[in-house]
């Protein structure tokens, strides 16, 4: 079963050495808030990132492929749907 990821802030908050370790392949990363901004810098964390389009479109951020924008609703399902979440 896979694992939801969820940030808020730039991949410059976190240890990033960590994180590498943590997240498996399987996994999904979601990127909300000012966490939005720094898509290029998670790129390493994820082929796919998970964006939340309310976020991206408040701070005028173009969500482009390979990435993918979540409303609320594909959000809440999201989370319904993996065996885990974690907040970062």
């Amino acid at each position: 079963m896979s694992t939801l990821h969820i940030f808020s802030k730039p991949l410059s908050y976190y240890n990033t050495d960590q994180l590498v370790n943590l997240i498996q392949p399987s996994d999904q990363v979601l990127l909300l808030s000012d966490a939005c901004f720094a898509t290029t810098q998670f790129r390493q964390l994820a082929r796919q990132l998970l964006i939340l389009a309310d976020d991206a479109k408040v701070r005028d951020i173009a969500i482009n492929k390979p990435d993918l924008a979540l409303s609320y609703d594909d959000f809440v399902a999201l989370t319904l749907s993996t065996s885990h979440s974690i907040t970062w």
